[in-house]
């Protein structure tokens, strides 16, 4: 997944770090200007989906950056969220990524998101979003509430959940599978 920093006339630089731009991002900050055109400079990415069997390269800007700032064990990383537009559709997604530092401060990694377990990748939601463990939280309650309207009957718990996220986020309820 190549990315690169240029401007909107495709004069590339190599001025700004795709670490720095992304700190900046994240920040609210402008990335820098271009030097020959004096144009705001653009975070792009290019990605080929492996399940596209055209092979069609799409091309993406990130708009926006999250700095998730935590760390693993010893390990010092800085993880993000990108909120990506594509160019030919202004169609969003959110790519998870970090940058990993090793002992030397070297940078050794790049595009790909940690391996976390499902409780780190909720700890870092929340820093990201308070309002994720507030719903959480409301899930739980109502999940307990339709719990005790059956009569505390066993067996239903999955059930239950799904039913309460969905009457919690305005959606239809998923079928539980047994």
């Amino acid at each position: 997944m190549p990315s690169w920093i240029s401007c909107p006339k495709g004069h590339s630089t190599k001025s700004v770090s795709i670490q720095q731009a992304a700190v900046a991002l994240s920040e609210g900050r402008r990335i820098g200007a271009c030097k020959k055109c004096g144009k705001e400079l653009q975070y792009r990415i290019s990605h080929t989906y492996a399940n596209d069997r055209t092979g069609k390269e799409y091309s993406f800007e990130v708009t926006r950056a999250v700095r998730l700032g935590t760390r693993i064990e010893s390990e010092s990383y800085d993880p993000f969220l990108l909120v990506l537009r594509e160019i030919d559709t202004g169609k969003e997604q959110i790519l998870p990524t970090f940058w990993a530092h090793g002992e030397s401060g070297a940078q050794r990694g790049g595009q790909f998101p940690p391996l976390l377990r499902l409780e780190e990748w909720k700890a870092l939601f929340r820093q990201l979003d308070s309002r994720f463990e507030e719903l959480e939280q409301r899930i739980r309650v109502r999940a307990y509430e339709l719990y005790e309207k059956r009569g505390r009957g066993d067996g239903h718990d999955l059930e239950d959940w799904l039913q309460a996220e969905a009457e919690l986020r305005g959606r239809k309820a998923l079928p539980a599978a047994a």
